[in-house]
């Protein structure tokens, strides 16, 4: 073999090396949990009696310290923006067959923060005629998305959504074992601002099979619709933990 094949031979494999060192790095920086480290929202934020989620607006190009963006592999990100709607201050979440979780690190025991109270209004619901009770249509205009942990350390996520047809509220949707739980849904309720609150030790307790108290760790939004191709437009408002029981459906 002359020198200058044994050359090319080389500098080939160093090329694919060095794809493969950075095809790893790419793929466990994907799979990296972004939601851990330091400033925690905590109950020391409480102002009478409420821990308010996005109370004040920030930028969401640099987003500030105990909030991360998660995204997904070869899917176009959720359009998060804060405005301002029918003199409420919001976060309007667009999809356009995409999807990513925009949530806040934080470390609140339910023992003094035992509910989850916020406002939304489903302006353009999801369209799909594919089940989201599968995989397939596991879409939906708005989640919210927590993540407990218990006493031993063991972490549990959980969604609360809105439903598009199949589900009425205090259902839960159980895929793969994952936990959705539907506190609002259907083409008929959107248009209008829904004051909705859930008591989350009940929600842990079902997405967990534990009794214990856990402390929440993550919470945020994540609205998709990446599995069915679909567009959707949602607003979130006062968003918040509060210290009181959770209101009785009306």
């Amino acid at each position: 073999m002359s020198r200058k094949i044994r050359f090319w031979l080389a500098l080939c494999l160093g090329v694919a090396v060095i794809a493969a060192v950075l095809a790893a790095l790419v793929y466990r920086q994907w799979r990296a949990d972004p939601f851990t480290g330091a400033d925690p929202l905590t109950a020391n934020a409480a102002v009478a009696g409420r821990i308010g989620l996005i109370d004040t607006g920030f930028s969401l190009d640099a987003l500030p310290p105990g909030w991360a963006l998660k995204t997904f592999f070869n899917v176009k990100p959720t359009d998060y923006q804060f405005t301002s709607i029918d003199d409420r201050f919001a976060l309007h979440c667009a999809t356009n067959d995409s999807a990513s979780i925009l949530a806040r690190n934080t470390a609140v025991s339910l023992v003094d923060f035992p509910t989850l109270a916020w406002s939304w209004k489903i302006d353009k619901p999801l369209e799909s005629a594919v089940d989201e009770a599968t995989r397939a249509g596991d879409d939906h205009p708005a989640r919210l998305f927590l993540r407990f942990q218990s006493q031993d350390g063991t972490k549990t996520a959980a969604e609360i959504i809105w439903s598009n047809k199949k589900y009425k509220p205090g259902d839960y949707k159980i895929i793969d074992g994952f936990h959705h739980l539907v506190a609002n849904g259907g083409d008929a309720n959107a248009g209008v601002w829904h004051e909705q609150s859930v008591g989350l030790q009940a929600l842990y307790r079902a997405a967990s099979g534990r009794d214990d108290t856990p402390m929440l760790t993550v919470l945020g939004f994540f609205c998709d619709s990446d599995n069915t191709g679909a567009s959707t437009s949602a607003y979130f408002s006062g968003v918040a933990l509060d210290r009181a029981s959770p209101a009785l459906p009306s």
